[in-house]
């Protein structure tokens, strides 16, 4: 998901985590992670399951059984505008690692996602955002996960290598049994300025993916790219690329 809005959303969320933790959220958070099963079943039985049982509303997305497909990205999106912060935070385990590459921003606190993710409510103020997953790609993990480079290039420094990659190596020690990447379009309807860009009263498009690692229908770690510089482009601060390799 996108933490894009972060000054008038911002702001937004505050308000909106300020009501929400006198209505009893912040119990409710607190609870979460233990009190709501996503899963169900034991991965041995789930992803033994049939393509035929696959293929039924029983098994299709977080809350179902079987393999994660096309359908774990849908539930993954309707969850998020439907039912909002409230209802997505359960479809991650309580030791997560959370990452947007292109705000540079790694989260591993639920309540902190809960905050990130208000602005994007549909009761929200920010605008109207529609995403839609248009390709799933994934698989069983296998035995071959989180294999790390051990040895810092000749070219880097010690803090400088910290810096660029600390964020990448956050939760490399998260088991997970499946992976999938999702590929998605977003459309925004902006009511507010988007990262200090000029956005009010406008309407921008851009593609991004998100790639999940999966531990008993749970997400554990997600990489969540997409590209900013065409939304920079749509709103008429950054000029379109040369392509230069195109032919004439």
């Amino acid at each position: 998901m996108h933490l894009g809005y972060l000054e008038e959303g911002h702001k937004l969320a505050e308000q909106a985590k300020e009501d929400n933790e006198k209505a009893g959220r912040r119990s409710f958070l607190k609870k979460a992670g233990a009190a709501i099963m996503v899963g169900g079943v034991a991965p041995s039985v789930a992803f033994g399951m049939s393509s035929a049982a696959e293929a039924s509303d029983s098994v299709k997305g977080f809350k179902g059984q079987g393999r994660m497909g096309m359908s774990t990205g849908e539930d993954w999106i309707d969850t998020f505008f439907n039912e909002g912060a409230a209802g997505i935070i359960h479809y991650y385990a309580d030791d997560f690692v959370f990452e947007d590459i292109t705000l540079f921003q790694t989260i591993t606190d639920k309540e902190e996602l809960y905050n990130a993710f208000l602005p994007f409510n549909k009761d929200s103020n920010v605008g109207k955002h529609y995403f839609d997953v248009v390709r799933y790609d994934g698989g069983l993990a296998g035995d071959r996960t989180a294999q790390l480079r051990l040895q810092m290039p000749p070219q880097y420094q010690p803090a400088e290598w910290d810096m660029w990659t600390k964020d990448t190596l956050e939760g490399a020690d998260h088991s997970y049994d499946e992976w999938g990447v999702m590929q998605w379009v977003w459309k925004s309807e902006h009511y507010v300025d988007f990262l200090g860009l000029p956005a009010t009263g406008k309407t921008t498009h851009t593609r991004g993916m998100t790639f999940h690692c999966y531990k008993d229908r749970k997400v554990v770690r997600e990489y969540t790219y997409w590209n900013f510089r065409d939304v920079a482009i749509q709103l008429g601060v950054l000029p379109a690329p040369n392509k230069f390799w195109k032919k004439k």
